[in-house]
């Protein structure tokens, strides 16, 4: 790569720590598109000898591919998979998936999951150009920065870097990578299969359904810690104003949720297969953030937590 460009707009730029926080990540997030991860730059990787991973035509160039108006990469770089038996609420389905293979992300994303098996990085699969094959899964990376969407706490991951290195362009320093908690060791039922699956497995042994959750948001408010007990947080599960699609149906029961009304219920966040999942959240007085709910800054505590003594038993 030689160049790339973000518009940044100066009306959204707060300074506010926790936001600015954000605004900082974004444009990072920003930058590693332009430096590689790009559905347009992927038949352009070359591996450690700086051979092309993806064949040259008679261009020069890697071939066209017309339906996404960029070249094609090669099954060295990208390569889809159906998972078979894909648990929906109606029943079982196949599903297609695609996966970044290169060989630094699938050692990484072995390790993480702890799943030695697993293919390779699930690409997220919804959105329109510029989020769909562009970034990790969100249902599979959650809070990982490289996701197509901001949710919670952004973490540049070993599995990022990773990738940057199998670009053939750069060599990472992984002592940089942010902890990645979300999916750490959960295993190949965990990265494989459906939160359905997930939910529905560990629910029949016994266990939590953590990182996913089945509490509807709404009044009152039912909050918990995160994992890390680093926030206040929520069960993102809405209902939503028409039927999800099927393959995004993830319960036959819902707890105080009407029966045969399951199908309009799922996770707030659209391109993590509507999940639901523990989230961060923020109050706001007239469509303005006032506070999050992220222990870590001084300003979410409100006047009387921060004047308060706290003792814990």
């Amino acid at each position: 790569p030689i160049a790339g460009h973000a518009n940044l707009c100066p009306q959204s730029i707060s300074t506010k720590p926790q936001e600015l926080e954000i605004l900082l990540s974004t444009v990072k997030h920003e930058i590693l598109h332009a430096l590689g991860f790009s559905v347009s730059l992927y038949a352009f990787y070359r591996d450690p000898e700086g051979n092309p991973l993806t064949p040259r035509g008679d261009t020069g160039r890697p071939q066209l591919n017309e339906r996404l108006q960029t070249r094609q990469w090669s099954e060295r770089v990208v390569r889809s998979t159906v998972r078979q038996g894909w648990s929906v609420r109606s029943g079982r389905v196949d599903r297609e998936v695609t996966m970044m293979v290169t060989p630094k992300v699938l050692e990484e994303v072995r390790r993480h999951f702890n799943c030695p098996v697993l293919e390779g990085a699930e690409l997220e699969d919804q959105g329109e150009e510029g989020t769909a094959l562009t970034h990790w899964e969100k249902r599979v990376f959650e809070n990982e920065a490289m996701t197509g969407t901001h949710t919670q706490n952004p973490v540049y991951s070993r599995i990022t870097l990773a990738l940057m290195e199998d670009t053939g362009w750069y060599k990472a320093n992984y002592s940089m990578a942010q902890p990645l908690d979300w999916g750490r060791n959960y295993g190949c039922d965990f990265a494989m299969k459906s939160c359905k699956d997930w939910m529905d497995n560990r629910t029949a042994s016994g266990e939590s359904i953590h990182p996913f959750c089945n509490k509807v948001k709404r009044d009152p408010l039912e909050t918990e810690c995160t994992i890390d007990r680093s926030s206040v947080a929520l069960c993102n599960l809405v209902e939503h104003q028409e039927k999800l699609p099927l393959l995004y149906q993830n319960f036959v029961s819902i707890p105080h949720v009407p029966p045969g009304k399951e199908n309009y219920y799922g996770g707030s966040v659209t391109l993590a297969d509507y999940c639901p999942y523990i989230q961060e959240f923020t109050w706001r007085s007239n469509n303005i953030v006032v506070r999050g709910s992220h222990c870590q800054y001084l300003e979410n505590n409100p006047s009387e937590c921060v004047t308060s003594t706290w003792r814990t038993t």
